[in-house]
């Protein structure tokens, strides 16, 4: 188990900067599943996102809007005739979105939408509660704690 910080908006409103998370190590025995928030490493920088399409997945984003294997991710309809990016997920990959589309940082936008099993390190199992009264901890003042790009 680690407590991490959340630093950035782009899991707002569930993970708001400052947030402190408590999170659980992942390996082969237990993967993260779709829905689940996790963190992971992308071009150097822990990220915090949530797991939107697992593998095989088909993940389209039409018009702005997320769906996954023809389901809208946060229930908006489809827009008809709105331009449609379409992947399917590679086996031992992730597709990975913010909660909130318009600051995230994510698979929606990267040059290689796709994240490697291998770089995911754990999986958010709740917010401490009240931990947004101690963002003026230093990270290093709580066991285990890593800042976080959000």
């Amino acid at each position: 188990m680690r407590v991490v910080r959340v630093a950035g908006e782009s899991m707002a409103p569930t993970y708001r900067s400052g947030d402190l998370l408590l999170t659980r190590g992942v390996g082969w025995s237990r993967l993260p599943r779709r829905g689940e928030v996790v963190v992971f490493r992308h071009g150097g920088a822990r990220m915090l996102k949530r797991v939107a399409g697992v593998p095989d997945d088909r993940v389209e984003l039409e018009g702005g809007r997320l769906f996954v294997n023809s389901e809208s991710v946060d229930g908006r309809p489809r827009i008809p005739g709105a331009y449609t990016a379409a992947w399917r997920v590679p086996m031992g990959s992730y597709f990975m979105s913010g909660d909130n589309p318009h600051v995230s940082d994510d698979s929606r936008v990267w040059d290689e939408p796709f994240v490697p099993v291998a770089d995911v390190d754990a999986v958010v199992i709740r917010r401490l509660t009240g931990a947004r009264r101690h963002a003026g901890l230093r990270p290093g003042g709580l066991p285990a704690a890593a800042d976080l790009v959000g």
